[in-house]
């Protein structure tokens, strides 16, 4: 189960960075906020990687300026 969120979060970082390269700004803050709320999200999953794949986002995002 775990390992089905991790590829969720990683393929959506991968979107994310396609889209500000794209110069998507729109589609990228959906995406963004998906990270956010699978960080927030209750149960048994991994927060710490979670936060990681957030964090990788917002560093695309600040390269991106």
């Amino acid at each position: 189960m775990a390992e089905r969120g991790d590829r969720l979060e990683r393929e959506i970082v991968r979107l994310f960075k396609v889209a500000c390269r794209a110069n998507r700004p729109d589609v990228a803050e959906h995406l963004l906020r998906a990270l956010e709320t699978l960080e927030r999200e209750p149960g048994i999953r991994d927060h710490a990687r979670c936060h990681c794949a957030l964090m990788e986002a917002y560093g695309e995002l600040i390269r991106s300026h």
